[in-house]
């Protein structure tokens, strides 16, 4: 099979889908693999590396019209829509179920290539292809979050020395990237406020996902249960202390049982006008005005927004900023179904296997992800992938 890894040209997004020694691999089954000139250079890989591993070294639209599998990291962008053909596989990131209108999408599937989002390859909240990058997420939000708060603020985060003072934070969700969050916070022995629907297992979650035994990660720590019948409660209860807050890291995503019409925001505007100046709000799930009514993500890295005086940072893609080490991670990961979908055939590899099937999103024109078709309105121009590939 040919195979192409393109370079990103989203702002800011050093990535690259493949890593030099994975080329080698792919040549030994009798693959052809070009990549795109300097795809991986940011990444901290040369077109050197890549050419002594096997693949070849083109311009973009050479890797593209020789290809049948597209290999990138991000969603394509509005410019590259028309890139793709019927007959090719796209295996990235696509986040249909996101910022993403649902007019847009529809022109991006329009050509009827086969679509295949990283983020949905998995099953039953196990997402093999998102976990590394989420797990980086939360670091990243937190160590970057401190870094604003001391330079906006003037406020050292941890408590390192004894008369030292921690910083107060604030976490929404307790979920992969709120675990890292925490992670980097209690380690840094901040004061720490968790908001979470189940408060009761909080212990439990954090024990085994940092292989640990039987630590009281919450002795210290402010617990408030975010309870979806009574929403407006929870709402009150962070209010009430919104002055305090030093970081708020928002890393919970709206689920069916918390609608708009039930809660539109979980912090507003005029709450945030509560805090401190110089204080720290983040959105680590890049969902625009979703929990938060202030926070709209961006695509740069560096970018902040100073609103009612209080430091917004909201990047969409903030594992770019360790680029090396993002890349590892995630390629560690999709290394495997490139391997399936190279050495099987696309159709195989997704009768056979239903974490890959279950991350299939669009193919022939239409949309083959459910959720996301429900999320969008498009349910009209939905199809089982199955059906598609009898």
């Amino acid at each position: 099979m040919n195979i192409a890894v393109l370079k990103e040209i989203k702002v800011d997004e050093n990535r690259v889908s493949l890593q030099p020694f994975q080329v080698s691999e792919l040549v030994k089954f009798g693959h052809k693999v070009y990549v795109e000139t300097n795809a991986g250079l940011n990444a901290g890989f040369s077109d050197l590396e890549y050419e002594s591993n096997g693949a070849l070294i083109v311009d973009k639209y050479t890797a593209l019209n020789n290809s049948e599998l597209i290999l990138k990291v991000k969603a394509p962008l509005e410019v590259e829509y028309t890139d793709y053909e019927s007959n090719q596989t796209l295996f990235t990131y696509l986040h249909f179920d996101e910022n993403i209108p649902a007019e847009q999408i529809n022109k991006l599937i329009s050509s009827g290539f086969t679509g295949i989002a990283y983020e949905w390859v998995g099953k039953d909240n196990d997402f093999p292809l998102l976990h590394p990058m989420s797990r980086l997420t939360g670091y990243l939000f937190a160590q970057k979050s401190s870094e604003l708060l001391s330079k906006y603020k003037g406020k050292l985060g941890g408590k390192y020395e004894s008369e030292h003072v921690g910083a107060n934070v604030l976490i929404i969700g307790l979920g992969t990237i709120g675990m890292s969050a925490f992670k980097y916070f209690y380690d840094n022995k901040f004061n720490i406020t968790l908001v979470d629907k189940n408060i009761d297992t909080i212990n439990h979650r954090l024990n085994s996902r940092f292989n640990t035994n039987s630590i009281n990660y919450i002795g210290d720590v402010n617990l408030i249960k975010f309870d979806t019948s009574s929403p407006e409660n929870t709402k009150k209860t962070i209010d009430n202390n919104m002055n305090s807050y030093d970081i708020i890291l928002n890393c919970a995503v709206r689920r069916k049982d918390l609608l708009k019409s039930k809660m539109e925001y979980l912090i507003n505007k005029e709450m945030i006008s509560k805090m401190q100046n110089g204080s720290v709000v983040c959105d680590t799930t890049a969902c625009d005005k979703d929990l938060i009514e202030t926070c709209i993500s961006s695509s740069e890295l560096e970018k902040i927004d100073i609103i009612e005086g209080i430091v917004h940072y909201n990047c969409d893609h903030i594992p770019s900023y360790v680029a090396n080490t993002s890349t590892k991670l995630l390629t560690e990961q999709t290394f495997k179904y490139v391997l399936l979908i190279a050495n099987n055939g696309i159709k195989h590899t997704i009768k056979t296997d239903e974490y890959f099937r279950n991350g299939v999103s669009c193919k022939d024109g239409f949309i083959t992800h459910k959720y996301s078709a429900e999320k969008k309105n498009l349910l009209n121009n939905y199809k089982d992938i199955l059906e598609l590939i009898k």
